[in-house]
């Protein structure tokens, strides 16, 4: 349809030209000839020469060449002579024409480096005239309307701009209304957003400013708008971390003690506070690693977060803490929600580890209670109910523990139960204490927790290991020492599985101790699991028979193990 247009108005041009020209040329001859003047017409070769000027400025010198020739020659044939004045008219008429072809080449030039300038910038701009029809847009405008240039020509600025706030219950003023009102330029406000032609939605920012003339008059409004959609999803995103756990996804420390002194009023009275703290979160990730305490946090999270109302704030305290601000809550009520948030936790399913949380709680009833005290009474009776739960959660994630370093290479049970008796064994014979025993027997049966690291492709690998490999072997009774120092009453048992690889020349991994730094216990396990490693097929190599095993121990007496311990060993225990 534009290619048609475009056509009909060429022709249209062309038609006009010629007309022009022949009724000029039809003119000249007559007053040359009939009525002898032979200046006048040539004004009428300007009106040619401007009309092709601006339709045609390419013709226009050549137009302008052809009228003088003609003018010279009209000149000759009524005088008989060449005449100085005929050629000086026709000079001017091409000096005219050689104007008209520079202005009309700046113009274009300006037009076009202007129209260049309005499609590279990078804001969309749209320009209206006082009816507030669209007389132009650029290339960015185009993209974010979903409108073309020439299909938004003359159309309502509102309608190509369709302009609104990104809340459906507020609004936004036009901006191209509040320019032509006040004659003064003007910027949106924040949340403003477009809706394209497409129903593609984008945040954006713009600003409105009158279009003046010559005289000062207002003539139309331009409109410059860009896209932020990324900035504001990014601020959204900041204001959003600023306040939230990116882990569990429950507020921040920082949002809770913002809303714990808004909520510290009348009118919340009774004002509940839980705090909450998963145990043996440490053991889990010495175990498994800090993506698995990690999955156990945020499963933690999300059973706060279930059991939190509409007007509850529930928050990530620290690593391993949580608190819950109940406003309008009495004690009886908080003491229910705690119920059903412990039985949620006993029925949570978690890849590795146990969850389990610790809970304390304290109710604010009138102004002249302090929050900070009912906070820190929450705080301490929640670590009253730690301390209380801590051995069985301990003693439970141990024995989850111990469950997946079994399914990860089976041997390793056997192997920690045969150690264990003959650890036992050993123990009764030197005439250890029954308290001594009961340990002996918790580091027998946990002295390779520290393996529940590693790849089970390592525990049974056949063949020699690389260097990396006995770097990651060589680690486990440290890491074993990390999973067991939970507490004063397990030290004992810890040190023991630190040592437990030590030699007695201190040649031994991993702090190289020597003879007796070595703790007993380690030194008695050293040499109960090095005889049951012996006895039993390993996947590097066959298992030897007793006298092997005997005379390797007698062998590394006094170098690999303590000789009081391996004498006590051959004589009276295999000696029995």
């Amino acid at each position: 349809m534009e290619r048609f247009q475009e056509n009909v108005n060429h022709q249209i041009r062309i038609t006009m030209v010629g007309l022009c020209l022949l009724g000029t040329i039809f003119v000249a001859v007559y007053f040359n000839y009939f009525k002898g003047i032979d200046v006048v017409y040539t004004h009428l070769f300007y009106v040619v020469i401007v009309m092709v000027g601006l339709w045609y400025k390419q013709y226009v010198i050549q137009v302008a060449m052809f009228l003088g020739v003609f003018h010279i020659v009209m000149d000759y044939l009524s005088n008989g002579v060449f005449l100085m004045p005929p050629i000086l008219r026709a000079s001017i008429l091409l000096f005219v024409a050689s104007g008209i072809y520079l202005l009309i080449n700046q113009l274009e030039w300006s037009h076009k480096n202007l129209d260049q300038v309005m499609k590279s910038v990078g804001d969309g701009i749209i320009v209206v005239n006082l009816e507030q029809r669209v007389t132009m847009l650029n290339r960015v405008a185009e993209e974010l309307t979903g409108w073309t240039n020439d299909a938004a020509q003359g159309q309502s600025f509102s309608q190509v701009f369709n302009l609104t706030h990104e809340n459906s219950e507020y609004q936004v003023p036009n901006p191209v209304d509040e320019v032509l009102k006040t004659d003064l330029s003007t910027a949106s406000t924040n949340h403003a957003v477009i809706t394209d032609r497409h129903g593609n939605r984008f945040n954006i920012e713009d600003s409105a400013t009158p279009v003046k003339d010559s005289e000062g008059n207002t003539t139309g409004v331009v409109l410059i708008f860009r896209d932020i959609t990324e900035r504001t999803a990014q601020n959204e995103q900041i204001e959003y971390l600023s306040y939230h756990d990116h882990l569990t996804g429950l507020y921040n420390r920082r949002y809770f003690e913002e809303e714990l002194k808004r909520i510290d009023g009348r009118r919340h009275f009774p004002l509940s506070i839980i705090m909450g703290d998963i145990n043996s979160l440490k053991m889990i990730n010495d175990s498994f690693g800090h993506l698995a305490g990690d999955e156990v946090i945020y499963a933690a999270g999300k059973i706060i977060k279930k059991f939190c109302r509409p007007n509850d704030v529930a928050a990530r305290w620290g690593g391993d803490e949580f608190v819950l601000l109940l406003p309008n809550t009495d004690e009886e009520t908080t003491i229910k929600i705690v119920e059903r948030m412990n039985q949620a936790v006993a029925l949570a399913p978690v890849d590795q580890g146990v969850l389990s949380i610790a809970f304390g709680w304290d109710t604010k009833k009138n102004l002249s209670e302090d929050i900070t005290t009912v906070f820190k009474n929450a705080e301490n009776y929640m670590y009253k109910h730690k301390l209380e739960m801590k051995p069985q959660v301990r003693d439970n994630t141990i024995r989850m523990i111990m469950a997946s370093l079994y399914q990860k290479s089976a041997i390793e049970k056997t192997h920690g139960e045969n150690v264990s008796r003959y650890a036992r064994l050993i123990a009764m014979e030197m005439h250890l204490s029954d308290k001594e025993l009961e340990t002996l027997n918790w580091v027998a049966l946990l002295h390779d927790i520290g393996k529940v690291t590693l790849d089970p492709q390592l525990l049974d690998k056949k063949g020699a290991l690389t260097a990396d490999e006995w770097v990651a072997i060589k680690r486990h009774p440290e890491i074993g020492y990390h999973i067991t120092n939970t507490s004063a009453d397990r030290a004992e048992i810890a040190l023991a599985i630190l040592g437990h690889h030590e030699w007695w020349d201190g040649s031994g991994y991993p702090t190289r101790l020597v003879g007796l730094k070595i703790p007993l216990l380690a030194r008695i396990i050293a040499i109960a699991e090095a005889y049951d490693a012996m006895l039993t097929d390993r996947p590097y190599r066959p298992a030897m028979d007793q006298s092997q095993a005997v005379r390797a121990i007698v062998h590394n007496s006094g170098t690999q193990f303590d000789p009081a311990i391996a004498a006590v060993f051959i004589n009276r225990v295999i000696g029995t």
